[in-house]
């Protein structure tokens, strides 16, 4: 974590992703899927963060996929951000642990930004930071692209899932 001009804490990762959904429906499908992914529930289990191979550096015909352990911490309503730690499930001691938050900023009535903000940590101190600076540079941070992207599509089809129910309910 870095520290700005007034000497607080920021995070050195901020990714964001705009949605088009009101800003409440669109922080209880967060909520929702956040605990999903942390029970490892139907289909979140065995959720993993993944990267092409290209984002390695090799040959782009495939991916890698590491199984995580979410842990979701204090729910921050008046911020519409809830903390998010999460872990390699296999041998965590050889892969970076991310510590931060997520949420949704109001961007209008019927649209948001979906956010993921922290800091991961990397393993093996001094040769770990140097292997993610040189060999695994930007994989942490691409991986943690994907985590979001794969975020959004779930708030937006677990929103518009609740919505054709509702309506459903309501036609007959």
């Amino acid at each position: 974590m870095t520290v700005n001009d007034e000497g607080r804490a920021v995070p050195d990762i901020r990714l964001q992703r705009p949605i088009k959904l009101p800003p409440v429906p669109a922080f209880t499908a967060l909520k929702e899927v956040l605990s999903l992914i942390a029970a490892q529930d139907g289909a979140w289990r065995d959720f993993a963060l993944h990267v092409s191979l290209g984002d390695l550096h090799l040959p782009d015909v495939g991916y890698v996929a590491i199984p995580i352990a979410l842990e979701t911490g204090e729910t921050h309503v008046e911020t519409r951000s809830i903390e998010v730690r999460f872990s390699s499930v296999n041998h965590p001691e050889s892969f970076p642990r991310f510590n931060g938050n997520a949420g949704i900023d109001t961007t209008g009535p019927s649209a948001t930004i979906l956010w993921v903000a922290g800091d991961y940590d990397v393993p093996l101190n001094v040769v770990g930071k140097i292997f993610d600076r040189t060999v695994a540079a930007g994989v942490a941070e691409r991986a943690l692209e994907n985590f979001i992207d794969d975020l959004a599509v779930a708030v937006v089809a677990s929103v518009e899932k609740r919505e054709s129910e509702y309506a459903r309910y309501r036609m007959y």
